[in-house]
């Protein structure tokens, strides 16, 4: 039996090089592949950057490499200028097991990316330092295994920025705040995903930023503390979510004037999530402030403290519309891109039209029979509440872009619009004295704890507060302009 022991016992470093060595030899072409799919990737998006491979010294437990990441001078308007390189530094660990400088890992391969800042010119070098000190601005680690995915960790030095050390160092002037000053405790992810990223899911923790700064006498501030983001995505198309959920949620948010105006804003949640149903697309977002608090100091006002909620949903909308409108927004980003950098301004503007005039002929072509919107907004403090709700339906079999007339259009849609304010959340408030115009007109409706107003759009006729509103006899017979908007 001891015999046996200390016979695997013996064959465990045999296991272990031998496995070492089989991955050793494949970590040039993962991290060949690593390389091939980032650029895919990023060239979507920004075309005028692409990833190379630059060195690779092989090793036994670990190899060496380094990439060349080069932004074309044509970004900056120039087609005979040099390009900009940056060199990033690549450790890749080899598996199964590697004791690397985040911990050990397990699987074929662990990729430490940073960046090589011996590479960078002198006055790159100092904004660099300027920026994050002695510290390594970013590193990104990448967990490779027998299949498709991939586990990610990403952190970020914390960032610190001074307007006028910044205007010093630079020779240039100082906009907006006089010395300004960010402080960004930096960046901390962890996130698994495959190689062409179709899929996230992690977790990223963003750091304390504060924004201060004088105008004039007044000392202005703005603080964010650490927040969260998690996501879980199960379908991305180009960067954009299909199908999945991601949620952030910020402790808190102060903002002073300096004045003796303060906004306080604590547990803030925001949230999105998108799925697919029978080859239709459904969307919801909310946004939620636990405590709300504001301070006037002029007016000497302090309003109670509020809860707000706001939630948004879309039904209805093809999926392949909805990846084709993306297609047409990359191109639309693509065009804004160069429209910051091209020596032809008008040409350059032109050409960001059109594509912005792309863009939303698209969006127009995705409101169809049976899209529907619905967006709800609720305030609500120790005196009462304010409902603001809003139906809205597309119920014509015609798509958008076909309906000709604006009488068309008001018959294609369906929907209400409702508001509810309790009366004890405007007393002794300005509002209380300016609700009566409105009243008096008709557009409101005052009832014993509140004040209401309801607009129904059916069959082309508007109601206001069950009273027929004849706007259609102004302006229903008006074209509906299609042709002017998109040059058709």
């Amino acid at each position: 039996m001891k015999k046996v022991l200390l016979a695997i016992l013996l064959l465990i470093p045999a296991v272990w090089a031998g496995a070492t060595w089989f991955t050793s030899s494949n970590t040039e072409k993962v991290f060949d592949t690593m390389l091939s799919d980032s650029n895919q990737q990023v060239t979507e998006t920004l075309p005028f950057l692409k990833i190379e491979k630059k060195s690779f010294d092989k090793g036994f437990t670990s190899s060496d490499a380094q990439s060349t990441v080069t932004l074309d001078s044509e970004l900056f308007g120039s087609e005979e200028g040099s390009p900009i390189n940056v060199i990033l530094n690549h450790k890749i660990y080899h598996g199964p097991l590697m004791m690397t400088p985040n911990g050990i890992k397990t699987g074929s391969s662990y990729t430490l990316t940073t960046l090589d800042k011996s590479s960078l010119t002198p006055e790159v070098k100092e904004f660099v330092t300027f920026l994050f000190s002695d510290e390594i601005p970013f590193s990104a680690g990448v967990t490779t295994g027998t299949s498709d995915d991939v586990d990610v960790d990403f952190n970020m030095a914390p960032l610190s920025f001074n307007a006028a050390k910044f205007a010093a160092l630079t020779g240039s002037g100082t906009a907006g705040l006089d010395d300004m000053n960010i402080l960004f405790d930096g960046i901390n992810a962890s996130f698994s995903t495959n190689a062409v990223a179709t899929y996230l899911r992690g977790t990223m923790d963003l750091g304390e930023m504060t924004i201060s700064g004088n105008e004039g006498d007044n000392k202005i501030k703005a603080t964010m503390a650490a927040s969260t983001a998690k996501l879980d995505i199960d379908e991305l198309y180009k960067g954009s979510m299909l199908d999945g959920e991601l949620s952030f949620a910020i402790p808190s948010y102060l903002f002073s004037d300096g004045e003796g105006t303060d906004i306080t804003l604590s547990d803030m949640r925001i949230t999105s999530s998108a799925g697919e149903s029978n080859g239709l697309m459904h969307g919801v977002g909310t946004f939620d402030i636990a405590t709300l608090h504001v301070k006037i100091a002029d007016d000497n006002i302090n309003f109670p403290d509020a809860k707000i909620h706001i939630n948004f949903k879309m039904d209805g909308f093809e999926r392949a519309g909805v990846m084709k409108l993306i297609d047409v927004g990359q191109e639309m980003q693509k065009s804004q891109f160069m429209l910051f950098s091209s020596d032809d301004t008008d040409a350059a503007i032109d050409e960001s039209f059109e594509h912005m005039i792309d863009y939303y002929r698209e969006a127009g072509n995705l409101i169809k029979q049976g899209v529907k919107l619905n967006s709800v907004f609720n305030m609500s403090n120790a005196n009462g509440s304010t409902n603001i709700n809003l139906d809205l339906n597309y119920i014509d079999a015609k798509p958008l872009y076909d309906l000709k007339m604006v009488k068309d259009l008001a018959a294609a849609l369906q929907g209400q619009l409702s508001v509810n304010i309790d009366k004890n959340m405007l007393a002794g408030t300005p509002l209380e004295e300016a609700i009566a115009m409105p009243i008096m007109m008709g557009f409101a409706v005052e009832k014993d704890q509140h004040y209401e107003s309801i607009a129904d759009l059916n069959n082309g006729e508007l109601k206001l507060n069950g009273k027929p509103m004849p706007f259609l006899d102004m302006i229903g017979d008006q074209a509906l302009p299609w042709d002017e908007i998109f040059n058709q």
